[in-house]
C-alpha cells in the first residue's frame, strides 16, 4: 500500500512540473524573406522560413544576399537589410498583445522598424556599439556602421543617445541624425527624398 500510495502522489504532482518545460513565447514571426537568412538559437543555426517564430536571444542573421521581415508580437514590424546581424534581446507583451519592452541589439546593418503605438507608455529599443535609439510609435530607420550609427525618421520621432557621452538628440520626422563612437550625437538634419528612398529600397522585401 505504502508503494502505490507513493505512485498516485507522483502522478498527481506530475502536471506541476510541466510549465517548467513549455517552450518560451515567441517574440515574434517571419512574414517575409528574400534570399538566405538565418537565425542563430540556443547555440544552433539554421534557415528561416515564412512563419516561423523567433524567441528572445535569437540572432538573426541576413547575409548580403538576404532581405527579412518579421512580424513582432505587438504587431510592430520590422524590416532587416542585406548584411545585417541582430539580436532580439527582450520582447514582453501582455495578455492584450500590449508591448511593455521590446530591445533589439544591432551589432551591423540597417533596419526598418514601424512600431506599434501603445495606449501607454512602453518602450522599443534598438542598442548599437556606440548608443540606443528609443521610440514609441514611429516608423524609421537605423544603420549599425563601424564607429557610427545613424537614423532616419519617417514619422514621429526617435531619441538618439549616445552611449559615451549620455547625451541625446531627438530627430522628427523626415529628419536623420548621425552619432560617432565616443560623441555627442550629431545635430540632426532634414533628409533629401533620395536618402530616404535610399533605405526604403534595401530594406523592402519583395
Amino acid at each position: 500500500m505504502p508503494r502505490m500510495l507513493a505512485f498516485l502522489l507522483a502522478v498527481l504532482l506530475l502536471p506541476i512540473s510541466l510549465p517548467s518545460v513549455a517552450m518560451a513565447a515567441p517574440a515574434g514571426t517571419v512574414v517575409g524573406v528574400s534570399g538566405s537568412c538565418f537565425v542563430q538559437s540556443g547555440g544552433q543555426r539554421a534557415p528561416l522560413r515564412v512563419g516561423q517564430p523567433v524567441q528572445v536571444a535569437d540572432t538573426v542573421d541576413v547575409p548580403a544576399d538576404g532581405k527579412l521581415k518579421l512580424r513582432m508580437t505587438d504587431g510592430t514590424v520590422v524590416s532587416v537589410a542585406a548584411g545585417t546581424q541582430m539580436t532580439i534581446s527582450a520582447y514582453v507583451t501582455d495578455a492584450g498583445g500590449q508591448r511593455q519592452d521590446g530591445k533589439l541589439s544591432l551589432a551591423q546593418g540597417l533596419l526598418h522598424a514601424v512600431v506599434s503605438p501603445m495606449g501607454r507608455p512602453a518602450s522599443f529599443e534598438v542598442d548599437t556599439a556606440v548608443g540606443t535609439a528609443a521610440v514609441r510609435g514611429t516608423d524609421w530607420f537605423i544603420e549599425a556602421l563601424p564607429g557610427s550609427a545613424q537614423v532616419g525618421v519617417l514619422e514621429g520621432s526617435v531619441n538618439l543617445t549616445s552611449a559615451a557621452t549620455k547625451r541625446s538628440e531627438t530627430v522628427p520626422a523626415r529628419w536623420g541624425a548621425r552619432l560617432e563612437a565616443g560623441r555627442d550625437p550629431v545635430p540632426a538634419r532634414l533628409w533629401a527624398p533620395a536618402e530616404f528612398q535610399a533605405v526604403i529600397t534595401r530594406t523592402e522585401v519583395p
